[in-house]
Order: structure tokens, then sequence, then C-alpha cells
């Protein structure tokens, strides 16, 4: 065993017994301090992640009212299912915020397919195709939040009642005729039904009937306005 280390600036005679430490404690002792470090900086990331309180996916993003006022863009049904890239969100990002496209609002004219108006959520859900014969599964689909949410959204159901008779809906909201309506709205992408496929890809689940690729969680959501195709 070595002898004991004497530690400059005690007074004389005083000694201090310091034994080395093996190398098998200085291992574990920085094993410890690595994890120590590690969970500090796990926390603050996992409080991020959990910082709102929505009661629904993105829900303060689907009830918002503050880009009503932004200037609106005409945009084609079919060009959304086309053209425009799905983001990254899924289900994990339960309070993400808006980004991208999802800042603006856009106006779409399409065929009312269905319409279900008891959703968990208290949504209007709306099932849009860019022509009345085209397949029910390239739809678009638009969402109008309870008035308690904003008066915007009492006047946008108003004005679809007016134009849609939601007392003679099939079984499961189904219009049969169609009727073609325009209605104005903030984009907003659903990562929610954005699911990992066992090949790593990603797949669309429990959209509705719009389900024709990952560029279908496109949605109008909420929507400000519903008038006439004009």
């Amino acid at each position: 065993m070595p002898p004991p280390r004497v530690i400059p600036g005690l007074a004389p005679g005083v000694r201090s017994e310091v034994t080395p430490l093996s190398a098998r404690k200085r291992n574990l002792i920085a094993r410890l301090v690595v994890v120590g470090v590690s969970w500090l900086l796990l926390v603050p990331a996992v409080g991020r992640g959990q910082a709102c309180a929505d009661p629904h996916y993105r829900w303060s993003e689907k009830v918002d009212t503050t880009l009503e006022t932004r200037p609106v863009t005409p945009v084609d049904i079919a060009r959304i299912l086309a053209a425009w890239a799905p983001l990254g969100l899924t289900s994990k990002d339960w309070c993400a915020p808006r980004a991208g496209r999802e800042d603006s609002v856009f106006t779409v004219v399409g065929w009312v397919r269905r319409l279900k108006l008891h959703e968990a959520d208290g949504d209007w859900h709306i099932e849009l195709t860019q022509a009345p014969a085209t397949p029910v599964t390239s739809c678009l689909i638009v969402e109008i939040p309870a008035e308690r949410y904003g008066v915007v959204y009492g006047q946008a159901r108003a004005a679809l009642a007016a134009l849609v008779d939601t007392t003679r809906l099939g079984p499961r909201g189904d219009l049969d005729p169609p009727v073609r309506v325009r209605f104005a709205g903030a984009a907003f992408f659903d990562g929610f039904h954005q699911q990992p496929a066992a090949d790593g890809t990603a797949r669309v689940v429990q959209h509705g009937r719009c389900n024709s690729s990952l560029r279908a969680l496109w949605e109008l959501h909420p929507v400000y306005s519903v008038t006439p195709p004009g």
C-alpha cells in the first residue's frame, strides 16, 4: 500500500491521508457523472414537450382566430393533394405550434361529399372533392370549430347550413347530391394521422376517407368563412 500523501498548506505535523482511487472506481465515478448530466439535459426537453394542456391534438392551433385577417390565397384541392409536401409532424407533436404554410390562409372551392356534425372534439368535419364525381377517397378535409371558440365559427356554420340542408344527410353524413361551396381557412397539417409503416415509410391512418396520400393530411382548419362558390 502506498504511503499517505501530505497535502501542501496544512499546518506542520498535520497529515491528510488521501488514498489514490483505483482505475475501476475512477471509471465508475465518471459513468455516474455522465448519467447525471444526461438526466439534467433530458428533463427540460421533456418539460417542453408537455408544455401545453390542450385537450386534443394541437388544439390551440385548430381553434386559433388570430389568422382570420390575413390575406387569402386561392388554391385548388387537386393541387393540395398533388403538390403540398407533407410535414414531419406525428401524433407525438401534441403541442406543436404552426409553422411554414400553416401560417397562411387559403380559399378552396369544392363539392361537399360528407358533413359530420357530431365529432368528439365538437368540430364540424367536412370532406370535399374537386369535382362532384371525383372519387371520395381523393378528398380534402376542412373543419369548423364550435362557436364558443370564436364568433367567426358560429357565422361560418350558419353560412354552411344555409347552403347545405343538414337535415337530409345520410347516416354517416353523406350528401347526395353533393353541393359546391367555397371555404376559407388556415392551412393545417394533421400529423396525428401520420404513422410509421413496417417498411420504414409513413402512412395515413384514420383520417376519414381522405387517405389518398400523406398530402391528404393537409386541411383547412379552422375555417373562417363559408360562401357560395361565385
